[in-house]
């Protein structure tokens, strides 16, 4: 009977715990939003100030630099996790969502507050049911997840290109079919990423602190979902 009482109160700690993990990877995630929101709405003040540096932005050798920069990044911060201080992998996440306000600039300075309200509350909704999914579901997601990486990374291929060659950038029905290919992608990604964040949380539940600086690090790899994700409904619902 103490056996049986010790293994309750065991899962009950872990429980706590894991809830506790989750909602300090979320609340991460919601500072880095707000870093991502601010550089965002400052530059794009500053592009419509100076209309120029939109080209800076949308350089697609800078574009292509970037979006290789972003793997790169996450895998040799992932590498260097264990050896990292706390105040590393949190100064990580700050820049890492400066960066992505930046290229979130355009986003800011040329749609109008209303439209960028609205498609922001849709994804939170989307980000939110999947995320809680992801969370509570028994099924394995990783079976299909290299599948929707797969179709993801055809959707940024096909952004790339076009940006090269503007005649073979989707339009009309095509473009809507991409989009939508992508966002059911993104979203097995969102749920998938989310179902490994408790796994990382088992896997270290001996050491305190390792969570400490898997809960920043988990929040750049959900803010990165976030994100393309809102960028993807802008696509498909962000006409006035």
């Amino acid at each position: 009977m103490n056996d049986f009482n010790n293994a309750v109160g065991m899962n009950a700690n872990t429980d706590v715990g894991l809830r506790n993990f989750m909602l300090g990877t979320y609340r991460y995630m919601a500072m880095a939003m707000a870093v991502t929101a601010t550089v965002a709405y400052f530059g794009g003040q500053a592009i419509q100030t100076n209309p120029n540096l939109l080209g800076i932005l949308r350089n697609p050798i800078l574009v292509i630099g970037f979006i290789i920069a972003i793997p790169l990044l996450f895998g040799a911060v992932g590498r260097k996790l264990p050896t990292m201080s706390k105040g590393g992998v949190v100064a990580f996440l700050v820049i890492f969502a400066a960066f992505m306000g930046v290229f979130m600039s355009a986003i800011s300075a040329f749609v109008s507050g209303m439209v960028i309200a609205k498609i922001f509350f849709m994804t939170v909704a989307m980000f939110a049911g999947l995320s809680l999914f992801g969370y509570t579901t028994e099924r394995n997601l990783s079976t299909f997840v290299k599948y929707a990486a797969i179709a993801f990374g055809a959707y940024i291929l096909i952004n790339v290109a076009g940006m090269f060659f503007p005649a073979l950038r989707p339009t009309g029905p095509l473009d809507v079919i991409i989009n939508v290919v992508a966002l059911g992608a993104i979203a097995r990604i969102t749920a998938w990423e989310t179902q490994m964040l408790k796994r990382v949380y088992y896997g270290s539940v001996g050491n305190p602190a390792m969570l400490d600086k898997l809960a920043p690090y988990g929040a750049a790899s959900l803010l990165l979902a976030f994100i393309n994700m809102f960028q993807i409904l802008m696509s498909l619902f962000g006409r006035e």
